[in-house]
């Protein structure tokens, strides 16, 4: 590919944890549907998946009463409880000195996504922006990836994904766009691992040194 000059970063265990509020607005929706809760280890390997995906592995009630109460409770908590991974804002200050474009590309609703950019201080980074609801299908359709590339005015042949979950490798792959994946917080190495990304990091923190080596190799 050309020089890396852009990238799309996955937010929930690439660049923040949000787990707390999800566990929170998960449990409350079960409980406000009369369905047993479940913990917290079960629930944290659905972050960053659909919902629906993770309420049918629950054998939960109606999708619709679910995400309804889902979003409630998050509306009070999600922006809240986000917290920043190890190093990350001094990952995304080295990535911007570089001149690279960067967006966010996430399953997380709009008001939650602008929330917890504006509360770490993150505005400055970040050229675009892309939440569940400004896509007809979440990842792992590439419909996120694509409108990212639009926002930021980025090639295809110039921008990477970094993200820690199998839809994120699976939706850069349908764009294409090649993949750095990052180990998650949340499990999953080994299916990860599985679906070959192009490169596989430890941690964000590894990121600026990948970059370098990619440039030095070109």
């Amino acid at each position: 590919m050309k020089r890396v000059a852009a990238l799309i970063f996955d937010l929930d265990g690439t660049l923040i944890d949000s787990s707390r509020g999800v566990i929170e607005a998960v449990n409350y929706s079960l409980r406000r549907t009369g369905c047993p809760e479940q913990p917290p280890e079960r629930i944290t390997r659905f972050i960053g998946f659909p919902l629906s995906q993770m309420y049918a592995h629950f054998n939960a009630g109606p999708f619709e009463q679910l995400r309804f109460h889902f979003q409630t409770r998050a509306a009070e908590v999600m922006v809240a409880s986000a917290e920043p991974l190890d190093g990350v804002g001094s990952v995304l200050a080295d990535l911007r000195g570089r001149g690279l474009r960067l967006a966010v590309a996430t399953t997380k609703i709009r008001s939650h996504v602008s929330g917890i950019v504006a509360k770490f201080g993150w505005e400055a980074y970040f050229d675009a922006l892309v939440a569940s609801d400004d896509v007809v299908r979440v990842k792992p359709d590439p419909d996120a990836f694509r409108l990212a590339l639009e926002r930021m005015g980025a090639s295809s042949t110039e921008t990477m994904v970094v993200g820690d979950t199998i839809n994120d490798v699976l939706g850069a792959r349908a764009v294409p766009l090649p993949v750095v994946a990052v180990a998650s917080p949340y499990g999953g190495r080994d299916e990860l691992q599985a679906s070959r990304p192009d490169h596989f990091l430890e941690s964000l923190a590894e990121l600026p040194a990948l970059l370098d080596r990619l440039e030095a190799e070109r």
